[in-house]
């Protein structure tokens, strides 16, 4: 992860209330997570009581979903004020949070029964940086170890950003964080090149100016007010297809199988499993 994105997260991290699905997991999302670890659990449950989590971000969502066995989280942001004002609390022999980095987390090889995480890999570049972060958690993983992932994946064939706009004010976009996110892949060239934040904010901000001809509903100000932590941040997001990704996990993983949500957006925020060899 860039350390451009520090600043642009410790803004966020006062605000995050105003962020909603698809940018934060759904109850569908947390759904699939629980019937994932459910299923692992009952095929490949390590002889410990307790399973050892280990979360990328502070997620509160899935910190708090309702896991299907006894869990010992770590979870883990490099930015202090995540870990600070998301972070729903400690629970001692259940879940903490420490500030950290995902690549050197600290962590014992293959001490870990699950990784898991939401999103996370479109804040490293693509290929390399996506490949360290799946080598980084394939080491933690214990063998038969459970690798849960909801990935940002850019669509095979690219959207143009004028379908977009067109769906925009035909009201076809059932709230600003899906316009955000297709507006994102839209102006993303290739993997490879990412998307500068700037470049979202500006888009959505020229999109956004006339509001009479936005949605009526889900396209509050307050959600529309998310886009400012872009303005002027020269940090990218990439966002690799489904095939890109899961080729980056077979590197490390198998069985690897995929959900896609039902939900707006859902083909572009796909649910990976995997298992560590």
């Amino acid at each position: 992860m860039s350390d451009d994105f520090r600043s642009t997260w410790d803004a966020i991290a006062h605000h995050l209330n105003d962020w909603g699905p698809p940018l934060k997991p759904s109850a569908e999302d947390l759904a699939i997570y629980v019937r994932l670890v459910e299923r692992w659990d009952k095929a490949y449950a390590p002889p410990a009581a307790k399973r050892r989590v280990f979360l990328c971000g502070v997620t509160p969502e899935i910190a708090t979903m309702r896991w299907p066995c006894e869990i010992d989280l770590v979870a883990m942001d490099r930015v202090e004020s995540m870990v600070r004002v998301v972070w729903p609390g400690d629970i001692p022999g259940v879940r903490r949070a420490v500030v950290g980095d995902w690549l050197e987390a600290g962590m014992p090889a293959r001490s870990q029964d699950i990784t898991i995480g939401e999103g996370g890999f479109a804040f490293f570049d693509y290929p390399d940086g996506q490949r360290a972060l799946v080598s980084a958690l394939a080491n933690m993983l214990r063998a038969n170890g459970l690798f849960v992932y909801r990935h940002y994946a850019q669509l095979a064939r690219r959207e143009s950003l004028d379908a977009v706009m067109r769906d925009l004010h035909a009201g076809a976009i059932g709230n600003f964080h899906a316009f955000k996110w297709r507006v994102a892949m839209a102006l993303q060239s290739d993997s490879r090149a990412g998307v500068p934040l700037h470049e979202i904010w500006a888009a959505c901000t020229a999109a956004c100016q006339d509001a009479a001809r936005l949605p009526p509903r889900g396209f509050s100000p307050r959600e529309v007010g998310t886009i400012r932590f872009y303005e002027n941040q020269g940090a990218r997001l990439y966002f690799a297809t489904r095939e890109e990704f899961r080729d980056l996990l077979a590197e490390r993983f198998c069985d690897i199988e995929v959900e896609t949500p039902r939900y707006e957006l859902g083909e572009r925020c796909p649910v990976f499993a995997a298992r560590g060899r």
